[in-house]
């Protein structure tokens, strides 16, 4: 969410107090709760941060609760996100990727996981240009991110689904209706 310092450079006051400023604008937003005046962000008049680094760290909070999220894709964009993501700490290659009909997969990954692809997507969409790997970067990201926000409970698997093609009203072989980019399931 920040720059780190060179290697062996030591953060300035400065850079110490926006990421504490950072995190707590984060805590105050996953909570619900008004942020300091400290704090780098605004809110708006329904309350949900302006900044999009707090939106990020939000969205990182979020993930950590998370058991796990059903990714559903073409084979080539799940090799795209597991290339980006395989060199994160946090990322870890799911067991089992199921073949689906025309070139889609279905896996699972872990919120820990989840976390490293959003921090993955987060940088690649920032510091790509206006290309490939920033639509690829962006469009997985604001799934992953619409999937989050949306959780109201404990006990449902988030999908991230990565296939517009399918027309409205057709259901696919798990019944799934292609009304939309995310969809749950108990």
């Amino acid at each position: 969410m920040t720059t780190s310092p060179v290697s062996g450079e030591q953060p300035s006051q400065e850079e110490t107090g926006r990421a504490q400023a950072l995190k707590r604008a984060v805590e105050a937003a996953y909570q619900g709760t008004p942020a300091d005046h400290s704090s780098p962000t605004v809110q708006d008049p329904i309350g949900k941060p302006q900044d999009p680094e707090v939106e990020h760290g939000v969205l990182l909070l979020r993930a950590v609760g998370v058991a796990s999220a059903e990714v559903v894709a073409h084979r080539h964009t799940w090799e795209w996100l597991a290339a980006r993501a395989a060199d994160h700490d946090h990322f870890r290659t799911p067991p089992a990727v199921e073949e689906l009909p025309d070139g889609r997969i279905r896996t699972t990954v872990s919120g820990h996981s989840l976390i490293a692809l959003l921090i993955v997507l987060w940088e690649t969409r920032s510091d790509s240009a206006l290309g490939a790997d920033w639509a690829l970067s962006s469009t997985v990201y604001q799934r992953a991110a619409t999937a989050l926000t949306s959780l109201t409970g404990q006990g449902h698997t988030i999908r991230i689904i990565l296939d517009d093609g399918q027309a409205e009203g057709e259901a696919d072989e798990n019944g799934h209706d292609g009304r939309g980019p995310v969809s749950w399931s108990r």
